[in-house]
């Protein structure tokens, strides 16, 4: 922001959690989570979008960092930036997108889960219709990490012995769940999301690929699937009609 001569735009949110706007705030958008690699990102879908004739903003949720918290509390934070957007900003859930990538990815999930299956833990948030979309970036679909298990890790940074510690230090005491492990759950917990259409994207390099397949094949159960383009990228294009 200062090498932009911008002012930063901070929300304090309920459980600690802080969020970031970039862009107009007034715009319709929603994102998570904050890295300095993704805020550039963001600066660059507001240029496009505005290039387009498009209005967006992010809203970028910096949520409480493993091992500092452990799940739900996360999960509790990123699901008060959702409630943030629909009661203090006017819009509507046909004009939010809400978005992640890999913990973030995860997070975005288990949010979406949420909103059709209440976490017993986390307080409940009505949405009167489906949001606009979600776009998962190699979303973190399971946490279950065994460094004995072949993975490939050929072109991803990210490896079984870099993945375990942080999935252990993220769940602390808590147990695998749907919320926490999209994949291990079954087409029906997915049958009601409120959520019109999803963009999935994976590397083809990446180990977390198998699991974000398996995640896929669960949600296409109830979506028509749109789009399937290329073995490269990965990218996947949900429907729910």
């Amino acid at each position: 922001m200062q090498s932009r001569g911008a002012v930063p735009q901070t929300i304090e949110l309920e459980y600690g959690a802080k969020g970031h706007w970039i862009g107009n705030k007034n715009a319709r958008g929603f994102c998570l989570p904050a890295n300095v690699g993704y805020f550039k990102f963001w600066e660059s879908l507001i240029q496009c979008s505005s290039a387009a004739g498009k209005d967006l903003a992010v809203f970028a949720v910096a949520y409480t960092l493993a091992p500092n918290a452990q799940y739900p509390t996360q999960l509790i934070q990123s699901v008060e930036g959702l409630r943030y957007i629909l009661t203090e900003t006017n819009r509507t859930p046909a004009n939010i997108l809400l978005g992640g990538d890999s913990a973030g990815g995860n997070l975005a999930i288990g949010v979406l889960s949420h909103l059709s299956s209440p976490h017993e833990a986390i307080a409940k948030l009505d949405v009167q219709e489906p949001l606009a979309g979600t776009v998962l970036i190699a979303p973190w679909t399971s946490l279950e990490v065994s460094t004995d298990t072949k993975m490939n890790c050929l072109g991803d940074v990210i490896t079984p012995d870099v993945a375990k510690p942080w999935s252990q230090a993220y769940l602390g005491r808590a147990k695998h769940d749907y919320y926490t492990d999209a994949s291990t759950a079954p087409s029906s917990w997915f049958k009601n999301l409120k959520n019109q259409q999803i963009l999935v994207l994976a590397g083809q390099n990446e180990i977390m690929l198998p699991s974000i397949r398996h995640f896929v094949d669960k949600v296409k159960v109830r979506a028509t699937l749109v789009c399937c383009q290329d073995e490269l990228t990965g990218a996947v294009w949900l429907s729910f009609y």
